[in-house]
């Protein structure tokens, strides 16, 4: 016998499109949410190692020996560059966090997973999360049994009047809404922002109904304009939010890095307790710590920038925009129902930030017509409804554009469009 709740998590979205794209190697792929390889600088790796272990060696008055053994041993579960990432937080989003607040974890996938864990009792608590969302929370909740629910989201990020519906729905069935999960900055898969006068609103029914907002940020730096709303962390002066700051978009997915910033206070049996060792007590028993080799690179970073990545990041910040532009030029091009009528019932939003657009068809997208476009048009994208707890997503599609080329960007539009004409006709 196996976990009996795996069934319960559906499509295995990340499983079946690395399937799709491994199928056909030809085929352009705007599915996957990667960052461009060409901005890593791996090279720079023992530079920034470096630079750590001589800093730490200068501080603490130790030979460089000492500090690199160090950093080969098991280390602290909260772990080990907190006062460099907290300086970050500070200087590059204006968010000001005690170094023994943070936790560093295993990526953002790890953060989810110790801040449910922690909080939430599977018997009387409910999780919240956006409709359409990453399937990251969704699908770890699902199977550990901890209950979710949906809320749907539009233009502008979480419907809020659904939001507080639902939470006195659960509380007229004696249950407690523990957290709320959002994406706030360019969500994922929408692409939407939450503007700033939803997000005090977010803030003030987080307060009212005594809920933890957890505050995923991993698209926030990418504004293509420069302009950056403030984060709900940011924002937060009741100590509501629990902040996720994941470090595999700007930098790279394998240093597996992401700060988790929780500076509450809670009950356990009748002591109050930092919530922070509470969650390092649960990364114990997960991870125990997260690798001190890949702390010490991204202390580095930070070191050498001054504890900031916005020079770092500028020039992948323009290429996203130059991405965007092209994507929609080409849409403009090949889409336009003055010169194609079989599109006059297909639209999309112009993201000012992020990695994702979202398309809307006039037919019903499955799993089918994403291998029928890979395999006849040599093109992959995501089904909207691959990211939704509850019903919805069927007639659009989410583009991904950080990974690819901007050449590739018009060829696989162009493939895009010869598809959808060929669907629109057939379905009609």
């Amino acid at each position: 016998m196996v976990n009996p709740l795996l069934k319960n998590i559906g499509e295995d979205v990340m499983g079946f499109l690395n399937e799709i794209q491994l199928k056909y190697p030809t085929a352009i792929s705007l599915a996957s949410g990667r960052p461009d390889e060409h901005y890593f600088g791996l090279q720079d790796f023992p530079v920034y190692f470096n630079t750590y272990v001589d800093a730490v060696a200068a501080a603490e008055k130790k030979d460089r020996q000492t500090v690199m053994n160090n950093l080969g041993q098991y280390n602290r579960a909260k772990g080990i560059i907190n006062e460099q990432v907290a300086a970050y937080l500070e200087k590059d989003e204006g968010i000001k966090a005690n170094p023994e607040d943070l936790l560093i974890t295993v990526g953002t996938q790890e953060a989810l997973a110790i801040a449910v864990m922690t909080l939430c009792d599977k018997e009387k608590d409910v999780i919240i999360v956006e409709d359409p969302t990453y399937v990251g929370i969704t699908h770890f909740s699902i199977i550990t049994g901890y209950p979710v629910t949906p809320v749907q989201v539009n233009e502008r990020g979480l419907c809020l009047n659904t939001l507080e519906q639902k939470i006195l729905q659960h509380r007229q069935q004696g249950k407690n809404v523990k957290i709320v999960y959002v994406i706030s900055d360019y969500q994922n898969p929408t692409g939407n922002i939450m503007p700033v006068e939803n997000r005090l609103r977010l803030l003030e029914l987080a307060g009212k109904y005594d809920f933890f907002i957890l505050e995923d940020n991993a698209y926030g730096e990418f504004s293509y304009d420069g302009t950056n709303v403030l984060s709900l962390k940011a924002l937060d002066t009741g100590k509501r939010v629990i902040y996720l700051r994941s470090f595999s978009k700007t930098l790279y997915p394998s240093l597996r890095l992401a700060a988790l910033v929780a500076g509450q206070q809670v009950v356990e049996e009748g002591k109050v307790t930092s919530l922070s060792d509470l969650m390092a007590k649960t990364k114990g028993y997960i991870t125990v710590n997260t690798p001190s080799i890949n702390q010490a690179v991204f202390g580095g970073i930070l070191i050498k920038n001054n504890y900031s990545l916005k020079q770092v990041n500028r020039e992948k910040i323009a290429n996203l925009k130059e991405k965007r532009d092209q994507l929609i030029s080409s849409l403009n091009r090949f889409l336009d129902a003055g010169k194609f009528p079989w599109a006059k019932d297909i639209s999309w939003n112009i993201p000012g930030g992020g990695f994702f657009i979202t398309i809307k068809v006039p037919f019903k997208v499955t799993k089918a017509e994403v291998i029928t476009c890979a395999e006849q048009y040599h093109l992959v994208f995501t089904p909207m409804s691959f990211f939704y707890l509850g019903e919805g997503g069927d007639y659009e599609i989410r583009l991904a554009f950080s990974h690819v080329s901007v050449a590739q960007i018009s060829t696989g539009i162009e493939r895009l469009a010869m598809y959808l004409e060929n669907s629109i006709r057939i379905n009609n």
